[in-house]
């Protein structure tokens, strides 16, 4: 149990400071398309969600970090793109042409150590849960048989 707890704060520390960076260097560099408009209010609520989500892996919220995965992990897929020139955007799909932004790598970088740490903590939290579903099993078999 506490070395699930260990594994779900440090998920959490790093999501919420690497995720933060990633959002201040995303700003700062210009790694938004210029289409976008209101990308600054964005990357704010952004960083609004990442301490609230944070602050929730802090806690033990295994299934928060789990949740987490598929967004962060397209992210890690959208900075590498960045960074060969080629935007990718999902929702409508779309590859968009772009100067080369070497910047965009750090922010992938940064983003799989944060999938990383999801993924550690989710494993150790889906880990323990099944653990304990298990002796709490054995236990109503046990009661059962009384």
């Amino acid at each position: 149990m506490v070395e699930s707890l260990r594994r779900h704060r440090e998920a959490a520390l790093v999501y919420g400071g690497l995720g933060v960076l990633v959002i201040a260097i995303t700003f700062r560099a210009g790694l938004v398309p210029a289409i976008r408009s209101g990308a600054a209010w964005e990357l704010a609520i952004g960083a609004v969600f990442v301490v609230i989500f944070a602050g929730l892996v802090y806690r033990g919220w295994w299934p928060v970090s789990a949740a987490l995965l598929p967004s962060n992990l397209w992210r890690v897929v959208t900075y590498i793109n960045d960074g060969l020139g080629q935007h990718l955007e999902l929702m409508p799909f779309s590859v968009t042409p772009i100067p080369p932004r070497p910047i965009a790598f750090v922010n992938a970088a940064l983003m799989a150590v944060i999938v990383i740490m999801l993924v550690r903590s989710a494993v150790a939290g889906y880990s323990g849960w099944r653990v304990s579903r298990s002796k709490d099993l054995k236990e109503s078999r046990q009661l059962r048989e009384l």
